[in-house]
This record gives C-alpha cells, structure tokens and sequence, in this order.
C-alpha cells in the first residue's frame, strides 16, 4: 500500500489542506521525508497517518471536547487519503 495523497480536511490546525506525494516513480526509490520548523505539523501529519488508518480515538489530543485555539472538535475532524494498492488507487 502505498499513500499517494493525504486530506487533511480538519484535523488538528489543519483546514482542507492536501499532501501530494506524486505518482509512483518507475524504477527508482519511492520514499519521502517530511520536514520543517518546530511547530509546522509533521507530528499532526504523522499522527493523522495513523488515524486514517487504524480510526481516530476518542482520546485523541487533535480534537477534543476542549477545543484549542484553531483546531476542529472530535466529532468535525475529517481525513481522506488516495490510497494505491497492487490492484490500483
């Protein structure tokens, strides 16, 4: 499996904001690294991977009852991915 984009619809900080990862290069290595400075959402990115794929819990710090400056409710957040598969997207 592999993740060709990621929808960060709300989640955390994030408002319909999109990763697009490109097309499976042929032949060659297929393997990003996601950086930037402290507080620019590589560890909200990394922890909306995880929720997309195993389910969002209910104690998660990306939405909460307590609803932090700029971040989405538990009951709003949304995430969506293309997901490619041997078979296809």
């Amino acid at each position: 499996m592999r993740i060709a984009r990621l929808d960060l619809t709300r989640y955390g900080r994030f408002s319909d904001t999109t990763l697009d990862f490109g097309a499976r290069p042929d032949g060659a290595p297929d393997f990003h690294i996601v950086y930037g400075l402290n507080e620019a959402g590589k560890s909200t990115t990394a922890a909306a991977i995880l929720d997309l794929l195993f389910g969002i819990d209910r104690k998660s710090p990306y939405g909460s009852a307590e609803i932090r400056r700029n971040w989405h409710a538990y009951n709003a957040l949304r995430i969506g991915a293309r997901l490619e598969l041997s078979g296809g997207a």
